[in-house]
């Protein structure tokens, strides 16, 4: 890559916290119980709270001197529809609709204080331990993202305990492009979900591959982007010897922000 790989350091705070939604098959709240155990071995320093159940209360409540979270028990379905963008964009879970529109409740889990990243890996330890304990969750959403994964994704995923696991966190969508616009038929790609991490979000232009193989390349580019915090400038490219892929900053095609657009055909 021509461009300059900075330091990977991001501010020391940021006020937005991180929220995931886990959907659960039943509502039996007493499979929560090995829950209050769990957290306090996962965060044996933390001081924890144990509140009533119901819906104005988290269920648990905790704060370790940098991160603060809680995970509250709803006894209803999440507000999720056929149509929403979540399920059209369940790439990794055909089947989700069929799954989450049978679900009977859910957890809301937050995690606050810190920098994105600290939340992040919080977030992670939090969902990796409420899916090893609760056998009835059925997948995990991340809203902020659109994010919508089975739970046998999520936890592939979190597999790494100090790594962002960024296909939670960050979502793809995709489009075919104008048949006018490039020599060879190709495929559109943004991102959502790397705002939060203080970077600008990807977007790809004139992919000659496959969707899954886009997927691949946006989520390698997006944890580079995350780790490494490279100083990426206009004009920049990026990629092999074999393959330069040049990187303008622009205004993105979805929205006014300034996007990465990364070029595979000029």
């Amino acid at each position: 890559m021509s461009s300059q790989v900075s330091s990977p350091i991001e501010p020391a705070s940021n006020s937005e916290a991180m929220i995931a939604i886990v959907f659960m098959k039943d509502s039996d709240s007493s499979s929560l119980s090995p829950i209050s155990l769990a957290l306090q071995q996962s965060w044996p320093d933390s001081n924890l709270e144990i509140s009533d159940n119901t819906e104005s209360k988290p269920l648990f409540v905790f704060h370790d001197g940098v991160l603060g979270g809680s995970l509250m028990f709803m006894d209803v379905k999440a507000p999720l529809a056929e149509t929403d963008p979540e399920i059209r964009n369940a790439w990794f879970w055909p089947s989700a609709w069929e799954e989450v529109s049978r679900h009977q409740a859910h957890m809301i889990v937050t995690i606050f204080g810190g920098n994105a990243t600290q939340k992040a890996i919080g977030l992670q330890r939090m969902l990796r331990l409420i899916l090893a304990c609760v056998p009835s969750t059925v997948g995990v959403g991340y809203p902020s993202s659109g994010t919508l994964l089975p739970t046998s994704m999520v936890l592939s995923v979190l597999e790494k305990d100090a790594e962002v696991a960024v296909p939670l966190f960050v979502s793809c969508s995709f489009a075919k492009e104008e048949e006018a616009r490039f020599s060879v038929p190709s495929i559109f790609c943004s991102t959502e979900g790397l705002g939060i991490f203080g970077l600008k979000e990807i977007e790809v232009r004139g992919y000659p591959g496959t969707i899954q193989s886009l997927h691949e390349f946006m989520f390698a580019f997006a944890t580079y982007l995350i780790e490494y915090r490279p100083n990426i400038v206009d004009g920049d490219t990026v990629g092999s010897d074999q393959q330069k892929i040049l990187v303008k900053i622009e205004k993105s095609l979805i929205n006014r922000n300034q996007v990465y657009s990364l070029y595979f055909q000029q």
